[in-house]
């Protein structure tokens, strides 16, 4: 096979095994902003995933048969992306089985805010896909009863009874609500129609969950092997578990020390704790929530410019809104639009209000935890320089290859925005901002938790008790959020990813810069960190510096 100079066949190849990707995953498609796509869930049935398997080996084995000789380091970044996007797929498959042993990981397909959230045509006719897409959700959960095994981890069973008994309340309320908005009654008819239907399959799923629970606290760990797997096909990490572990002790120590110089900085009289309740009673009125983030955001997005800290690409600001109803679990998100989204490029920066029942008490308590240190720090991660400035990059900087758009590594895109609460603080941005940077050290020892919790808890070593009291005694949280933090773990052994990712990155600018000769700039060096996408961050450092050298 010959491959031409301008890797026009690794194109060509890389477009049609995404395609076919997307035909086995059509909620990805739909997503990322093909709306060709819309309306279908994937077929998780026995005889699908053996043809999507053999599909996988296929592309995989023509990948391997072209020609790489020819190609310049960005097209080899994406060859070498596409090949572990197919072996991350094919491990899951067969390794992993998240169908026999983890439903959390399929919830996710059944989520159908985007046809409601996002404005990409009439609502209508997003009404009518949502209403095809509802249709399956029968089928789709009796597939998945019959791929479970019969005894799942207890701790399993109860995260994913409330995860489908939440989608179920809220395919009855927050999604219902929208027929209301619909000016043709015949198509909100269909869809209310079908949305019930939908809602009492989950209502069954969730009966026969609580059937499969079963005694033990560590079952549900994946063990070494697959943990060092899964860090070798999800973000090309091939070290030592060990290794790994130390790094992130290292970094979990320095923090700690940080964190406790800071507030001996601030008042030597008082803890960590006691300075932190003192902080959180400085916070906006339920009233300037809203007004007050659009504010703080404007401000931080004047500082990357006049600290020199990161192109941007271009002069579109993010909507700041209220959550909507079924995502109020969450403080503040981002949700901007897909990679590929060419109707709807709207991006959103969700924040959480008080809601109008809740009591004087309840209010104070909930925005005691957007005081405005924390606020910042959240801001900083979502959106300047974070997730929203990731994604204009994505959107307006250097055009890129599809792999690099529909492959995400999620230790680049989480490690990035973690990243840049450090850096921020780092620049002359955080200089005389003492109470800043314990709030950046405080968010920083809770991803540093999440990292030594997830390799402890699924290699055997730690049950969901001592790492909630890892929680608590390490990032200074109370008894409810450390152990909603533990059981996190249980589903999502990736969520290392944030610490590693952050890890992972300093060490590429550390190396890059040692290779500038004194010509070192961090917003050269970001600018072109995120002119690649979101690649696995080892296979970057190919891309962007003369030498190797190890990831951590």
């Amino acid at each position: 096979m010959t491959q031409n100079n301008d890797g026009s066949e690794l194109s060509s190849l890389s477009e049609r095994l995404i395609g076919e990707h997307w035909d086995f995953y059509p909620t990805a498609g739909s997503r990322i902003g093909r709306h060709e796509y819309d309306g279908r869930l994937p077929d998780l049935s026995p005889a699908q995933v053996s043809r999507r398997e053999r599909e996988i080996r296929r592309g995989m084995a023509e990948l391997q048969a072209l020609d790489k000789s020819s190609l310049g380091p960005e097209e080899l970044l994406s060859y070498r992306m596409l090949a572990l996007f197919l072996e991350r797929e094919l491990f899951t498959f067969e390794e992993m089985r998240p169908l026999e042993n983890n439903p959390m990981r399929q919830s996710g397909f059944l989520n159908m805010g985007g046809y409601v959230r996002r404005d990409y045509a009439p609502l209508e006719d997003r009404l009518r896909a949502a209403t095809i897409a509802l249709r399956q959700v029968p089928d789709f959960l009796q597939t998945l009863d019959a791929a479970l095994r019969e005894d799942l981890s207890r701790h399993m069973v109860d995260m994913s009874v409330e995860s489908y008994a939440g989608m179920a309340h809220f395919y009855r309320t927050d999604l219902a609500a929208f027929a209301n908005a619909a000016r043709d009654k015949e198509i909100a008819a269909a869809f209310t129609a079908t949305l019930n239907t939908a809602a009492s399959a989950l209502d069954g799923f969730v009966e026969r969950l609580k059937a499969r629970s079963r005694a033990g606290d560590n079952d549900f760990a994946i063990g070494r092997r697959l943990y060092s797997r899964m860090l070798a096909t999800g973000e090309g990490l091939d070290l030592p578990l060990e290794r790994i572990a130390a790094v992130g002790q290292a970094n979990l120590d320095e923090n700690l020390a940080g964190i406790r110089e800071v507030a001996a900085s601030i008042d030597p009289g008082r803890n960590v704790r006691e300075i932190v309740d003192e902080n959180s009673r400085i916070h906006p009125t339920a009233q300037s929530l809203i007004p007050d983030t659009r504010e703080m955001l404007e401000d931080i997005r004047r500082s990357l410019a006049d600290y020199d800290i990161i192109s941007l690409p271009s002069e579109d600001r993010c909507q700041v809104v209220e959550t909507p109803a079924y995502m109020r679990y969450a403080f503040a998100a981002m949700d901007s639009a897909g990679a590929l989204e060419t109707q709807a490029t709207e991006s959103f920066y969700y924040v959480t209000p008080v809601e109008d029942h809740w009591t004087a008490e309840q209010a104070e308590e909930w925005l005691a935890k957007f005081d405005y240190n924390t606020l910042r720090i959240i801001s900083i991660h979502e959106v300047y320089p974070g997730h929203f400035v990731h994604n204009l990059h994505n959107r307006y900087g250097k055009p890129l290859p599809l792999i690099n758009r529909a492959a995400t590594s999620y230790a680049f895109s989480e490690g990035w925005a973690h990243y840049t609460e450090q850096m921020m603080l780092e620049t002359e941005y955080g200089q005389g901002k003492p109470a800043l940077l314990l709030t950046q050290l405080l968010e920083a020892l809770v991803r540093n938790c999440r990292y030594m919790c997830s390799i402890a808890m699924h290699t055997g070593d730690m049950t969901v008790d001592e790492a909630t009291e890892f929680f608590v005694e390490n990032a200074y949280m109370g008894d409810h959020p450390a152990r909603r933090e533990a059981l996190r773990g249980i589903f999502d052994p990736g969520y290392l990813n944030y610490t590693l990712g952050k890890l992972m990155i300093l060490k590429l600018r550390d190396d890059y810069r040692g290779e500038q000769n004194g010509g070192f700039s961090l917003r050269a060096f970001h600018d072109r960190l995120l002119s690649y996408g979101a690649p696995p961050l080892p296979l970057l450092r190919d891309a962007m510096l003369k030498g190797g050298g190890a990831p951590l």
